[in-house]
């Protein structure tokens, strides 16, 4: 296959895998942290910022250029970019291995592991992280420094001097890969007056060091290194084909077991390397795994490292180029065994990296949609305040694709409110929000859901429920649904009482029916309007009966506010603007009445129900619309 062709092999993956992600918008940031340095000159990021958990002062430059004078954030652009430089990455690595010493198939096998590199979904979907950047810069200093070997022009050595500065203050993840320039220096065996060069680089990574451990940045993201529970998570991503199916049965290993048996396995994976590619090769894999992971191992608490997936990235060559060292047999070795082996090595890595992938994928998309649904509705009704209940914080896989950390979406967290989504994303104008959960609503459904989910806010009794809904204008409920898929819907509102406003029923002498509407569409919508009189038991009930004619078809019985509010809960002299959906797929062509009121579930009885001038409506059913099924 000639290189247009294998290029447009590594391309196509890379494309379909991340191509969705350019609709995900803003996911897990603060948004105001694109804002970082705002009004400050280009020069002051270098320096220092309070804000700052590292120094990168690149990356925070770069993500500045993408903030409009509204504090709109251009997310689609900066998603083409985030897969632009993992897709330029992918087609860098072969050769950059090839300079390395590398032989063409397995560096070849190598650019496509990397390429479909499961663990790296997070750090190229999500739109922020900073390895996809550093890599490639990182592989352009190697590429332009192996061309400055071979012609000795000294614009080679300038461009990756630059080119590794670049990787740097991206990201200080670029630091302990310096070693890169001292192995190609050795493996074209010049004299050692003609390998100083490397020297360049290391007095350029010890300067970085240096006004990394001095500028002024937060202290509570680093120094809590060698935790043996991050050890074992970095390890089990390098194991990562052998570690996910034995997920389940390793769930309870400590984690110094686990570190150890996935040592166990990295150690035989790199002899194997070793057997098949020789010694430099299986060499340069474990310090390059070495060099992108040993940093987070050192400096990293485990509280950062478990959501950290992405801190794979950076390592990720060294993974691939290990496996590529087995599955390259497939295309070189000589004796059938080897060959099926490194054919079987092959198709199994590729089939399990696409699946984990498009599980990711599902997931991210399903996470995502319902942050830019929540988006539209809050740009939808500025000045309004509304409650977004049991909203999604962040939500995984289940059961756990590996036996350490977490492998989901982090989506909105609560240290951001969605309106400050809505405003990164649409401009200034926007509703405010506030989060609640309500643990038991749902909760049938969201067991049932293929992941599990972290809900915004605190778990709230519905007293609490009705007390903050009376503050707010609208509510609206996150549904789970059996698909993986989320909706969010209008679950209705809660008002003081229009004074000696009609009604439409009377129920007891508990409540009211004030209005009633039918709206037709995708999904039936029902209006009710209740008006509280006196406080109910904890009995009672709402009923909602779908008839064809004399035949009864369907119900949405249940509690109010999408079952958020029981009756006992609300206070009299309220009104509750109760907003149900009927679905009418699967129905029959015809004209279909809905009929609501009040019963008790202990024994089914009904509360009766009066019409205005006292009279009482049949079955204690009153008649608030009708829809049509064509």
């Amino acid at each position: 296959m000639g290189g247009w062709g294998w290029a447009a092999l590594l391309l196509l993956p890379v494309l379909v895998i991340y191509w969705p992600a350019l609709q995900y918008g803003l996911i897990w940031d603060d948004p105001l942290w694109y804002q970082q340095g705002q009004g400050r000159s280009a020069f002051e990021p270098f320096v220092s910022l309070p804000t700052y958990q590292f120094y990168r002062p690149l990356s925070l430059l770069y993500n500045r250029q993408f903030v409009s004078a509204e504090g709109v954030v251009n997310a689609p652009l900066l998603h083409a970019l985030q897969i632009a430089a993992h897709g330029i990455a992918t087609l860098l690595l072969a050769p950059a291995l090839a300079a390395l010493g590398v032989e063409r198939w397995t560096a070849r096998c190598s650019a496509l592991f990397f390429a479909i590199f499961p663990l790296s979904f997070q750090a190229v979907a999500w739109q922020a992280p900073q390895g996809p950047h550093v890599v490639l810069w990182l592989l352009l200093a190697v590429l332009a420094a192996h061309h400055y070997q071979r012609l000795r022009r000294n614009r080679f050595l300038l461009f990756s001097l630059l080119a590794y500065i670049v990787a740097l203050l991206f990201q200080e993840s670029a630091l302990p890969l310096v070693f890169l320039f001292f192995w190609l220096a050795a493996g074209e065996g010049r004299r050692a007056d003609r390998r100083r060069w490397p020297l360049l680089y290391l007095a350029l990574a010890g300067l970085y060091l240096l006004i990394w451990l001095n500028v002024p940045r937060r202290s509570d993201v680093t120094g809590a290194g060698f935790q043996i529970n991050v050890l074992a998570y970095l390890l089990q991503g390098i194991v990562f084909p052998l570690a996910r199916p034995a997920a389940s049965e390793l769930h309870e290993w400590t984690p110094a077991a686990l570190a150890a048996v996935f040592a166990v396995a990295g150690a035989a994976l790199a002899l194997g390397a070793w057997r098949a590619q020789g010694w430099r090769v299986s060499l340069l894999a474990v310090l390059w795994i070495g060099a992108g992971l040993g940093p987070a191992w050192v400096g990293l608490s485990w509280d950062y490292v478990a959501v950290g997936e992405r801190l794979f990235y950076v390592a990720a060559p060294g993974i691939a180029l290990l496996w590529a060292s087995w599955a390259a047999q497939a295309f070189t070795a000589q004796r059938l065994a080897p060959r099926a082996l490194g054919g079987a090595v092959l198709l199994g890595v590729v089939w399990f990296s696409l699946q984990h992938l498009r599980d990711f994928q599902n997931l991210y998309a399903a996470g995502t949609h319902h942050l830019q649904r929540a988006v539209a509705v809050l740009a939808e009704r500025p000045g309004e305040r509304l409650l977004f209940v049991n909203f999604p914080d962040r939500f995984e896989l289940r059961p756990p694709y590996y036996p350490l950390g977490f492998w989901g979406l982090t989506l909105a967290p609560p240290v951001a409110t969605l309106s400050d989504f809505t405003r990164a994303l649409t401009g200034p104008v926007s509703a405010e929000d506030e989060s609640l959960a309500a643990f038991l609503t749902g909760a049938e459904a969201r067991a049932a859901w293929p992941y599990r989910v972290d809900l915004r806010g605190v778990n709230s009794a519905p007293e609490v429920l009705v007390e903050t809904a009376r503050r707010v204008d609208r509510i609206f409920i996150s549904e789970y649904q059996a698909d993986g898929t989320l909706r969010l819907r209008e679950a209705g509102a809660v008002r003081a009482a229009a004074p000696d406003s009609a009604a439409r029923a009377a129920f007891g002498e508990q409540a009211q029916l004030v209005s009633a509407s039918v709206r037709e569409g995708d999904r039936i919508t029902l209006h009710l309007v209740w008006r509280a009189l006196k406080a109910f038991g904890y009995d009672e009930t709402i009923f909602v009966h779908v008839w064809r004619g004399d035949e009864f078809v369907r119900s949405a019985d249940g509690d109010s506010l999408a079952e958020l509010v029981p009756l006992y809960a609300w206070s009299p002299g309220s009104e509750i603007e109760d907003v149900r959906e009927l679905d009418p797929h699967g129905l029959p062509p015809g004209t279909y009445t809905v009929r609501v009121g009040l019963y008790r579930r202990s024994d089914g009885g009904r509360l009766p129900a009066r019409a205005a001038d006292g009279s009482r409506f049949p079955d204690d059913a009153v008649t608030v619309g009708a829809f049509q099924v064509h």
